[in-house]
């Protein structure tokens, strides 16, 4: 009698594409490739993104610049365009390990090219420059328990001209945060601009659209997308809504009362909103000077939830074993006890006087806000969690019999 694996191996190809066809993950695709040769070889080794963003030119993002004729779509041979780039999180946990055990890494990678990535830092768009020698050259997903997280995005300008671009220039395309959005068959993007403002792009559109919120001035520090709409929210606290079909912004009747930080994040935690709000104590140029002044509250932060029955925010003090993670590149949010190896009830986050010497690694400048004692730390004053970023983990390069 056949094995059951045997069976499985003699699939016709048309059936087994069919079913990599409605595989949605990276991840997903390298293990169904990995499962026997027949398999592999029935569908291509480059995993088929369902993004049609990836493989277009996006045009130039900024409103038009008088003179430089890089910004009018209708223009023959425009000067720039930009392309979006994607970057994954994976969580990866050694083969076999015990049930209580916390052993896992988390890494980030960029897709720069079809089969190529690199190791970006997890808080930042920064990629590691020199991988210390005992990182593998090569992931084979099957040596680990792997797992994807979330994707960040991102727009890299180049020119098609190969010609340098001005100082004024490259200030005039400084783009603060990107996020993609889809609805049905439609995709798009969201972006807070340089000088703070929102602008949106569709699929199959020339120009990006600038969002008018009713202000004066509009200075935002984050968006998100969630349940169908934008979510924006500027330096003085002011939260409008954006509808995606009609772009029109409605402010939030309900003000966040209690927020008084620098910065502020929204975060999607288990289908619920939540809004994160930092701020510095005290200003420094290293940590040294902030303990010295304030040894235990140099950032503090404020977590308030959206209850979107009442459309009102109420401030938080526990969270329970979630993880929010925020940061200008992205925000997200995990469970402690789905992924063993981190903090719960605590905020991730970046800081620039948390700044190491160690530059060039993931998680150099971060840090963690605990709700519980109401501290903040950087990354490398918690040692029981803060290997889960660096350095990496002897499994990670498994030795072959």
């Amino acid at each position: 009698m056949e094995s059951d694996t045997g069976q499985w191996s003699h699939l016709p190809k048309d059936l087994l594409a069919k079913i990599a066809g409605r595989l949605d993950t990276r991840i997903d695709f390298l293990r169904f490739r990995g499962v026997c040769s027949s398999w592999m070889s029935s569908v291509s080794p480059t995993f088929p993104s369902k993004n049609p963003l990836l493989s277009l030119k996006i045009p130039y993002p900024i409103d038009s610049i008088a003179n430089l004729n890089i910004s009018d779509p209708d223009t023959p041979n425009p000067r720039v365009s930009f392309s979006l780039i994607e970057s994954t999180l994976y969580y990866l946990q050694p083969l076999r390990q015990t049930p209580d055990s916390k052993e896992a890494l988390l890494v980030k990678l960029e897709e720069p090219k079809p089969e190529k990535v690199r190791l970006m830092d997890t808080f930042s768009r920064r990629a590691i420059q020199h991988l210390p020698k005992n990182f593998p050259k090569v992931l084979n997903t099957l040596d680990f328990r792997v797992r994807e997280v979330g994707k960040t995005y991102g727009l890299r300008f180049f020119d098609v001209r190969g010609k340098p671009i001005t100082r004024f220039e490259f200030k005039s395309i400084l783009i603060k945060k990107v996020i993609m959005f889809s609805k049905g068959d439609e995709y798009g993007l969201m972006m807070i601009r340089f000088r703070g403002g929102l602008a949106l792009w569709r699929l199959g559109e020339k120009k990006w659209s600038l969002i008018d919120d009713g202000a004066e001035k509009s200075h935002f520090d984050d968006v998100i997308y969630y349940k169908g709409r934008f979510y924006a929210i500027d330096y003085i606290g002011r939260i409008v809504v954006i509808d995606v079909d009609s772009l029109k912004a409605t402010e939030l009747a309900s003000p966040v009362h209690g927020s008084r930080g620098n910065h502020r994040h929204f975060v999607e935690s288990f289908g619920e909103l939540f809004l994160v709000d930092k701020y510095v104590v005290t200003f420094c140029n290293n940590y040294s000077d902030i303990v010295s002044v304030v040894p235990d509250y140099p950032v503090h932060f404020e977590v308030f939830k959206f209850i979107e029955e009442e459309q009102k925010w109420d401030w938080v003090s526990d969270i329970g074993d979630r993880v929010l993670f925020v940061d200008d590149d992205r925000t997200f949010s995990l469970s402690s006890t789905d992924f063993p190896g981190f903090k719960g009830n605590c905020v991730y986050f970046t800081e620039y006087c948390f700044c190491e010497e160690d530059y060039d690694r993931p998680g150099f400048e971060a840090g963690i806000f605990d709700l519980e004692q109401r501290i903040a730390r950087p990354l490398s004053a918690f040692p029981g969690y803060s290997k889960i970023f660096w350095p990496p983990p002897v499994w990670l390069r498994p030795q072959r019999s």
